[in-house]
């Protein structure tokens, strides 16, 4: 899948997270802060309901640049994470148009 993705900004997003997939720093160009946040959400369980609390802990042990709200609001935004109205409750949308450049960074750390 890598070869339909733009080779420059899966490298630059993969140098974004450490060897193991953890998130080193946030980038500073919105096209690749959306492939970040793609990369994050392939890492959420599917079908599992989280309070605000396990959702942030989460967040919180996926990066290392201490923003979780950060990225918490960057899921919901990008309509990869619902919440009810309340924000009590958190859980992983369903979605099927992973951008190629996101599924290739995923595709390197699941090697």
């Amino acid at each position: 899948m890598e070869s339909a993705a733009d080779r420059k900004r899966v490298e630059r997003v993969a140098r974004c997270f450490d060897a193991s997939g953890r998130l080193q720093r946030w980038p500073t160009r919105q096209s690749e802060q959306i492939v970040v946040l793609w990369v994050l959400w392939s890492q959420l369980p599917d079908g599992t309901r989280m309070d605000e609390a396990e959702f942030s802990s989460l967040l919180v042990r996926w990066h290392d640049f201490d923003d979780y709200a950060l990225l918490r609001r960057g899921l919901i935004d990008l309509g990869l994470v619902q919440r009810t109205q309340t924000g009590s409750i958190y859980r992983k949308a369903s979605r099927d148009d992973m951008p190629a450049e996101a599924a290739a960074v995923v595709a390197r750390f699941s090697s």
